[in-house]
């Protein structure tokens, strides 16, 4: 018996791997090694500060380990859930990073020179908007919405902050 040539087409798709079979670099999976890229770079940043103290260097340490942890999370799952988290724990972390560099904290490593002079500092900052662009941009519909809401309630915060002076 000779294949027809309807079944051809139908064999040569379940050959060529689709974009939900794991072999291709999506949004979602591109957000996430971006996320554990900026983590690396704030481990260094740890590394680089252990010397002046734990208050100094710890909340690199801390922001290390849990954009790895939501690194982890967001390339295993694919759900929603865990992409929405990743956004919004992102979005804080930018907010928190942008009211410290306004305040004028300091890098108290080798150099000692204030946070936004510090190229390290500055890389791991733009690998997290990559990463938090990517993963606002593998949501769909309603998660989208309530992502992009959070990321102007953060916003509005740290803008209101910078107004306020409070963290100067």
């Amino acid at each position: 018996m000779t294949p027809s040539t309807e079944a051809r087409p139908a064999e040569v798709a379940a050959e060529v791997p689709g974009p939900r079979s794991g072999r291709y670099l999506t949004d979602r999976r591109l957000g996430s090694l971006l996320c554990a890229a900026a983590s690396a770079g704030d481990l260094v940043v740890f590394q680089q500060n252990l010397a002046s103290g734990l208050a100094v260097s710890l909340p690199f340490l801390a922001a290390a380990v849990v954009q790895l942890v939501l690194a982890r999370r967001v390339w295993a799952s694919p759900r929603t859930a865990a992409a929405l988290s990743a956004v919004l724990v992102l979005g804080l972390v930018i907010g928190l990073q942008a009211v410290a560099v306004r305040s004028g904290a300091m890098s108290l490593g080798p150099r000692e020179e204030p946070l936004r002079a510090d190229p390290l500092v500055t890389v791991a900052l733009f690998l997290r908007l990559a990463a938090l662009f990517c993963l606002v941009r593998a949501l769909s519909g309603r998660g989208r919405s309530w992502a992009v809401n959070a990321l102007l309630v953060i916003g509005a915060v740290v803008w209101t902050l910078g107004l306020t002076g409070l963290p100067g």
